[in-house]
């Protein structure tokens, strides 16, 4: 037979595994009905709800439990020569009974260095190790019970997609296996990580819309710098690989690379409960991006009352509706005198606001202060 023809049929051996699989593990249930909510599903946590309906860990997340902080009164942000510190309030000690993903963020916060404060960034190495016990708190929680990962369907995959990038290479000698294990092992984490690096230039391209800031060119180069070795390694494993096997080779292993990155993430399904879960969220955020004066007039919604808008900011945050849900806060505060509902007010920085990474609201004081 045709090695040729004996590759394409394992590719489309393949193919059909993965579309088989995902018709029996990985579709989404169908949605509900969606009834407008005024309060967070089941009481989560900002990052927890992100978590749940995003199924992954990223910046929106982190900022989200952040934010959470600086709403009930546990942390201060501020920024000073470019960087966002945060510092612990008088509050910050008693935070015992806060979900665990924003007790480590506390823990964080609470090692401050002096009175500069604690710099929120995820590229300092403590705050990156605070996230990444953030992330897996989260991950512990909600897989299993709001969505299954399906990541052992995933593992079999790519052990199948060895098979038509064999057929194609077919490596004779030791030399030839080596290249062949080299390309692969340059190629699938580089392509892997580029997805996740290229995701995270959405909020930069949309902050850029309004100009170059500091905040936002020092961002790029930071995604430049973690693109560079991806792209590098891409480079590597094709030129290994067209050189030695051929284009066909190259072609093949490309294919079954994208294949298994891209069923990583389709394979992720909502449980039952996780379905009727992501039903409320989508009702708490038709509440939260409805900038209209309905359904505000209902009498079940929410006063626009001191407080509310800071209380509901990490939600907006972490939902992406945070523009709709600060249009409606600035067009009601509008109407009234700054000293009648934004008593003792200050400035706070959230993190994204319109798209930009960082940005200055009003974040009101305590009720009776001046």
């Amino acid at each position: 037979m045709d090695p040729n023809l004996i590759t394409w049929v394992a590719v489309a051996v393949v193919c059909g595994y993965y579309a088989v699989t995902w018709f029996m593990v990985g579709r989404d249930p169908k949605r509900g009905i969606i009834v407008t909510a005024y309060e967070p599903p089941q009481d989560l946590s900002p990052s927890m709800l992100r978590y749940v309906w995003k199924e992954t860990f990223d910046d929106r997340t982190f900022w989200a439990g952040v934010l959470s902080l600086v709403a009930k009164g546990l942390a201060t942000l501020e920024t000073e020569g470019g960087v966002t510190l945060a510092r612990p309030t008088a509050a910050a000690k008693h935070g015992s009974a806060l979900p665990k993903e924003e007790q480590f963020l506390l823990e964080r916060v609470l090692h401050r260095h002096g009175k500069k404060g604690v710099p929120m960034n995820l590229l300092d190495d403590e705050t990156a190790y605070q996230s990444s016990r953030m992330a897996a708190a989260l991950r512990q929680a909600a897989v299993g019970r709001w969505f299954r990962e399906n990541r052992e369907n995933v593992i079999s995959g790519a052990a199948l997609s060895f098979i038509p990038v064999y057929f194609s290479a077919k490596p004779q000698n030791p030399e030839q296996w080596f290249a062949l294990g080299l390309g692969l092992a340059a190629m699938a984490p580089a392509g892997f990580y580029l997805i996740f690096v290229l995701l995270r230039l959405r909020d930069l391209v949309r902050g850029s819309r309004k100009g170059p800031r500091t905040a936002i060119i020092r961002r790029a180069l930071v995604l430049f710098a973690m693109i560079v070795p991806c792209v590098a390694g891409l480079i590597l494993g094709s030129v290994v690989l067209g050189t030695i096997f051929g284009w066909q080779v190259l072609l093949v292993t490309a294919l079954m690379v994208g294949l298994d990155l891209v069923f990583l993430h389709l394979m992720k399904a909502p449980t039952a409960e996780g379905r009727r879960l992501l039903d409320e969220i989508d009702g708490f955020r038709q509440f939260l991006q409805s900038v209209e004066k309905l359904p505000m007039d209902r009498l079940d919604a929410p006063g626009m009352a001191p407080g509310i808008y800071e209380r509901y900011l990490p939600y907006a945050i972490a939902l992406e509706v945070e523009q709709a849900w600060g249009d409606r806060f600035l067009a009601f505060a509008d109407t009234v005198q700054q000293s009648e509902f934004l008593p003792g007010s200050r400035a706070f920085y959230l993190g994204m606001w319109d798209g930009n990474p960082v940005e200055v609201v009003w974040k009101p004081g305590p009720p009776g202060s001046r």
